[in-house]
């Protein structure tokens, strides 16, 4: 078999929807279905920062580095925690919350601004 290879975001809108499942399979990141069985709390870590790497002209370098902080909190959070009703579970879903609060400030000022996305829209991305 083929070494599992996470799909890596490129625009903010595409980690944003790599973000928000995270509050749900926190703090183990294991996944019950079967399919993608080497998925795993370093492969989600790796798209995430990896994500924030491929938005970091969009996000600008303050914020890049903020992510990156946060991200690299919230995994040894997840790491230290026991399961979801762990009070690190928590702080680390809070953490989550940061980066969210990041990515839509990100994508508010490309709006405002007119930005426009790879496709020509003003779309945030």
């Amino acid at each position: 078999m083929i070494g599992f290879e996470p799909y890596i975001p490129e625009t903010l809108s595409e980690l944003m929807d790599q973000v928000v499942p995270m509050m749900g399979d926190a703090p183990n990141f294991k996944y019950e279905s079967g399919y993608f069985p080497e998925r795993n709390i370093d492969t989600e870590f790796r798209a995430l920062t990896e994500g924030f790497g491929n938005v970091r002209d969009k996000i600008g370098k303050d914020q890049y580095a903020k992510a990156l902080d946060i991200a690299a909190r919230m995994k040894a959070l997840f790491l230290e925690a026991a399961d979801e009703d762990d009070p690190k579970t928590m702080e680390g879903i809070l953490l989550i919350h940061e980066l969210i609060d990041i990515i839509d400030a990100a994508r508010a000022r490309r709006v405002k601004s007119k930005l426009k996305d790879d496709e020509g829209r003003v779309t945030g991305d």
